[in-house]
Order: C-alpha cells, then sequence, then structure tokens
C-alpha cells in the first residue's frame, strides 16, 4: 500500500518533456536586437529559454540582454519604460547563417494559458548583434503550434537596447524552448486522498 501510494505521488509530480516552436527562416538581415510576443494556447507553459543567429563569426562570444513586458510591445519599442531586464545570457556564435546552442534562463519564466508576454532580445556585444529575417516589406510576423503563438515583426540596431534604427517588417529567427506546467487531476488528489487515510488507518490499527 505504502509503496503504491508513492508511486502515485511520483506520477502526480512528474512534469512534461521540453518542446520548441521553430521560425524555419534564414536570417537574411540584421544586426542588433528584436521583438516577440509570445501567448499559450490551452496550457501554461514554462518558458526555458531560444536561440538564434549573430552577426559575427564562429566562435565569437556575445553577452545578450532579455527584456520582458506583459502583454504586446507595440508601442513600446524605443525606450525601456514598462520593461523589465530579466537577465544577460552569455554565448558563442555559430556564424551568421546559423543558430546558437540553446540559451537557457537561470529561471524558466512562466507564461499564462491566454496572456501575451513581450520579449526584447539585444545584443550588447559590437559586432555580434542579433540577426533577423526581412528586407523591404517582405516578412513574416507569425508562428505558432498547438501550444503556444508567436508574433515578431521589428528589429532594432546596434549594440545599445532600445536605441540604433527600428525597423519593420523584421522578424526573429530561431527557436524557443518551453515546457507544459503540469495541473494537477482533481481526481488524482481525491484519489492521493483516500490512499492517505486508508494507509494512515491501517498503521493505527497495527499500533494499538
Amino acid at each position: 500500500m505504502k509503496k503504491g501510494f508513492f508511486s502515485i505521488l511520483l506520477a502526480a509530480s512528474t512534469s512534461a518533456g521540453a518542446a520548441t516552436l521553430s521560425t524555419g527562416t534564414t536570417a537574411n538581415n540584421g544586426s542588433g536586437g528584436v521583438f516577440i510576443t509570445l501567448t499559450p494556447t490551452t496550457q501554461n507553459l514554462s518558458f526555458e529559454g531560444f536561440s538564434t543567429v549573430f552577426g559575427s563569426g564562429s566562435g565569437t562570444s556575445f553577452n545578450l540582454e532579455v527584456w520582458m513586458r506583459s502583454g504586446a510591445y507595440t508601442g513600446f519599442t524605443a525606450a525601456n519604460t514598462g520593461w523589465t531586464l530579466v537577465e544577460t545570457l552569455s554565448g558563442t556564435s555559430a556564424g551568421t547563417a546559423t543558430e546558437t546552442s540553446l540559451l537557457f534562463f537561470s529561471t524558466p519564466i512562466e507564461l499564462t494559458a491566454g496572456q501575451s508576454n513581450s520579449f526584447y532580445f539585444h545584443s550588447i556585444t559590437a559586432g555580434s548583434g542579433i540577426r533577423y529575417f526581412g528586407t523591404g516589406t517582405t516578412s513574416t510576423a507569425d508562428y505558432s503550434n498547438t501550444d503556444i503563438a508567436l508574433f515578431t515583426n521589428i528589429s532594432r540596431t546596434g549594440a545599445v537596447p532600445f536605441a540604433g534604427t527600428q525597423n519593420t517588417p523584421r522578424a526573429f529567427v530561431g527557436t524557443i524552448s518551453y515546457s507544459v506546467v503540469p495541473e494537477p487531476s482533481s481526481g488524482l488528489l481525491l484519489g492521493t486522498g483516500a490512499c492517505t487515510l486508508a494507509f494512515t488507518r491501517r498503521r493505527n490499527r497495527k499500533s494499538k
């Protein structure tokens, strides 16, 4: 009985594996920083990290600031008002046409189903800015799978966040990594409570 009870608890605490959404596009412009908006569809998600393309040679080190705000980024791309600096990441470029390895946050960012959050990724290393997709008036702004939707259409040049020249349409190129936040089943919780009660009663009878 005790073994079965702890097996139930283990099953309840096991989280879903990591998943990804890739844009599948080729970096053909840049470089500097780029804005994205993420909206989980029906389940809460844990945003774990991302990969993208940089404008420096393979093996070149860079530092990258990650900014976040609730809601859309439209109208909030020229200054850091309303934004929070989440983290500064370090990594190594894989070349001007190849995505880096995934860059993971020190603490995953929780995203609530149906709610949009915007992110601004900007390299602060001169000569190693983020490259993006789009030339002239041609780009692709919307990407999605069954878990999440990604919108992206604005970039900024240079090595200083919120500075430089703003360009649109320009889109993030790369991959985001996330996992589904498991929700406890009410039925499982009820069954766990019943197992706990039965185990306690049996232990009490044996101790008399």
